[in-house]
């Protein structure tokens, strides 16, 4: 019964809201999906203003790539997939009314027109720029994870004469490398 109470047919029922004030219960309508069946049809503005924040967040994200800035990564990231996945949901829906966007006026379509134009451009060179730091992260990774694993294989032993060598060859003298290896960028 976590934030709700259980009502005689054993369904949770919500609780009033001078219960979730005490209990510090956040307990406003949660929105629904716009995507099933009934949904209604996304406007032209909406769209719009979707990808004008999609179009706003990659550039950021770009930018702070471009700069090697990786601190608010995270959260450019995270904005971005839910921003993107909010476009999709609109496009499930616009898929299944066709015509719904033929209303709007031809001025706010032919913005919507421009406006994903450059959303495109700008997510072309996004993903560039993406890909290009993982990629420099995996190599580095991968130079730092052999650099490592060299290191722990050549140790040292007593040789033939009794003073300390390098054990290269001897492969039951290799110690193991353990090391960690976390590609978030």
């Amino acid at each position: 019964m976590n934030n709700r109470q259980q009502n005689s047919a054993g369904r949770p029922q919500p609780l009033n809201a001078r219960t979730a004030q005490r209990l510090g219960i956040d307990n406003s309508p949660r929105p629904a999906d716009n995507c099933g069946p009934g949904a209604v049809p996304p406007t032209v503005p909406e769209l719009s203003d979707l990808v004008i924040q999609l179009k706003d967040i990659m550039q950021e994200e770009t930018a702070m790539l471009e700069r090697y800035a990786y601190d608010n990564l995270p959260r450019t990231t995270e904005q971005k997939r839910i921003i993107a996945g909010l476009l999709r949901d609109k496009q499930k829906v616009l898929r299944q009314h066709p015509h719904a966007l033929h209303d709007a006026p031809e001025e706010e379509r032919e913005t919507l027109r421009r406006l994903l134009g450059e959303m495109q451009e700008i997510g072309k060179r996004n993903e560039i720029v993406v890909r290009t730091a993982r990629d420099a992260n995996k190599m580095l990774l991968d130079a730092v994870i052999r650099g490592a694993t060299k290191q722990s294989q050549l140790g040292t032993g007593y040789g033939r004469t009794g003073a300390m060598t390098a054990l290269t060859t001897n492969y039951g003298a290799r110690q193991p490398v353990s090391l960690f290896s976390n590609e978030t960028c």
